[in-house]
């Protein structure tokens, strides 16, 4: 199941255009590079559900037969939070081990592995984690030396050796048995009510350390940066190649069909969606233009996001 129904507030004002899982990354929409890589897995069947911009979501996705996928919809009248949406789709999910993942966010971490890994733990639920960086604004979860998590919250349980803190990254795999830790209707969170639960009762919950490319595209910063980091070619998602089937000129990606004016300097770190038009004289560098957008002549733009808006983006540090 992929989670897809938020609002994506972080990310506003973008998300008031698209939802978060449709915003393009290098072109593609976000929830393409988890599809890709679920379907590398071999998976056959995903779960979407939707509320925020959710019929956008279905149109662009359709059936999932482009990506090698059967998907199927959970559309949500009232947004029902991570708990909330899988007691929902249950009738979907049905009764084995399945995987969950956040919609927002770009991870190289290979779904299968942590499959796998949860299977041979014997875990009633297992998450994808990494090392939490100093002073981060994360939540801090606390994993033992036998890659158990034990500290969840305000729920713990006795460590094996050592605990160190660690940060969720958006993956889960998960027993059925969840289900009896969430409310049948309306809204929870599954971490909140089900992980810390499920700890409080002694049941195992395994951490399957990651430290290779993991992006939250949660603000506009983050957003743009992830971008520039996968437009460099040196970041990889694991099976799925960001920059497959695309051509680049230095660092500078154009989509089709876009119109460039005369004496337009670009780059480095430029993104042009599909139908973008570039007045002349325009000078862009770490940017961002989305499909059909339109940057007027003798516009200058360094760190942003064009849309039907020009979105200026700060660092964390100068916002």
């Amino acid at each position: 199941m992929v989670l897809a129904a938020g609002y994506g507030t972080r990310l506003r004002p973008l998300t008031q255009q698209l939802p978060k899982p449709l915003v393009p990354v290098l072109n593609k929409p976000l929830i393409s590079y988890t599809l890709r890589q679920l379907a590398d897995c071999g998976v056959e069947h995903v779960v979407i559900n939707l509320h925020h911009l959710g019929d956008l979501i279905r149109d662009k996705i359709g059936d999932g037969s482009s990506f090698g996928l059967r998907i199927e919809y959970s559309p949500e009248e009232q947004i029902l939070g991570t708990g909330g949406a899988v007691a929902h789709a249950r009738h979907l999910l049905g009764e084995d081990t399945f995987l969950l993942i956040n919609g927002d966010v770009l991870c190289g971490a290979s779904p299968l592995d942590l499959f796998e890994f949860h299977r041979k733990k014997g875990a009633t639920g297992t998450m994808l984690v990494r090392p939490l960086p100093a002073g981060s604004d994360y939540t801090a979860l606390g994993m033992d030396e036998a890659g158990w998590l034990v500290k969840f919250k305000d729920a713990s349980r006795k460590p094996h050796g050592k605990v160190r803190p660690v940060m969720f990254c958006g993956l889960h795999a998960l027993e059925p048995v969840v289900y009896d830790f969430l409310p049948t209707g309306g809204f929870s969170c599954i971490n909140d009510r089900a992980y810390r639960t499920m700890i409080e009762h002694g049941l195992d919950v395994a951490a399957l350390v990651y430290e290779g490319p993991w992006f939250d595209l949660g603000t506009p910063y983050s957003y743009l940066q992830a971008n520039r980091a996968l437009l460099s070619g040196h970041v990889k998602l694991g099976s799925v190649d960001p920059l497959a089937g695309v051509e680049t000129t230095g660092s500078v990606l154009v989509g089709k069909d876009v119109s460039i004016g005369r004496d337009v300097d670009l780059g480095p770190d430029v993104v042009l969606g599909e139908g973008a038009r570039l007045g002349d004289g325009a000078s862009l560098e770490r940017t961002l233009v989305w499909p059909a957008a339109h940057v007027a002549a003798g516009t200058s733009l360094r760190d942003a996001i064009v849309t039907d808006q020009i979105v200026r983006v700060s660092s964390p540090s100068r916002e």
